[in-house]
Order: C-alpha cells, then structure tokens, then sequence
C-alpha cells in the first residue's frame, strides 16, 4: 500500500510495505560492490515475473514504481536497516526499460550516510540511478526514514 500527496513541492510517496518485495521475483542482485561514497549493484532483471504479463503483454516495459522499490531495497541492503520512502525529491525516467532488451542493469547509489548507530525516525537522503553501459534509464533522489 502506497500513498502519494503533495507538500512544498515535493511528492511524498510513504511506501507502508517494507522488507525486500521484488527480490528473487522482479530482479536479482549479480553482484555488489561499495566505495567511500557510493555503492553499485549489478542486478538481473527476471523476464518471466508475473508483472509484465500486463505491462504489456508482448512488449514487457519495467513499471517505474518497482524500479522506486528495487532501489529502496538496494538501500536497505547497504544500510541493513528497514526504511520507509518518506519524499520522491526527483523522478526522471530517461528511457524505456524492457528485461528481454536489458536484462542487465546497474543500479548506482549514493546515499548521505546517518549517524553508525541511527536511531529509528531518523531521515536519509540516497541519490540513484539505473543504467546499463553509458546508457541511463533512471535519475532519483529521495529521503527516506530509518524504521
């Protein structure tokens, strides 16, 4: 269940789910992989997921709001905390992404790291992009909050 409202310009989107919801159904992570600041997970995308056979049938299109998901997951594998999507800051899809064309994708996050031990309601920013190569499908800055 999700919930989308607008304030001071921004959408809030409060994802009431938690947990990891399309892993080893939507996508699975090949491989992944932290710098000082930033963290790149190789994922697969898993053609057969239930979830194109009405987006769309015959020409199957990842829906944005599980690739939102899939990276929320990423971070809360790099937290090892579970959050809660609180604010959408910036959204861009730049390109369309079918699993039968790019099945293989990188998820790129940079997140503003919380304090070593965050006490629960404590807020994050992450700053996201999907991609492949030189190509970028995704753009997404969001807050979410430790639970």
């Amino acid at each position: 269940m999700c919930d989308f409202l607008q304030s001071n310009k921004k959408l809030i989107f409060a994802s009431y789910y938690t947990g990891q919801m399309l892993l080893d159904y939507y996508y699975s992570v090949k491989s992944q992989l932290t710098t000082e600041s930033v963290t790149l997970f190789d994922v697969i995308l898993l053609p057969a997921c239930s979830v194109y056979e009405g987006h769309f049938p015959g020409m199957p299109v990842t829906p944005g709001v599980c690739n939102i998901q899939m990276i929320k997951e990423c971070v809360e594998r790099i937290i090892g905390r579970q959050l809660l999507l609180e604010y959408i800051v910036q959204c861009k899809f730049t390109a369309l992404i079918s699993p039968l064309q790019h099945q293989k994708l990188q998820v790129r996050i940079e997140i503003k790291k919380p304090s070593p031990a965050p006490p629960k309601g404590e807020r994050m920013e992450a700053i996201a992009t999907i991609g492949q190569g030189e190509k970028e499908f995704m753009v997404f800055k969001g807050e979410f909050v430790m639970l």
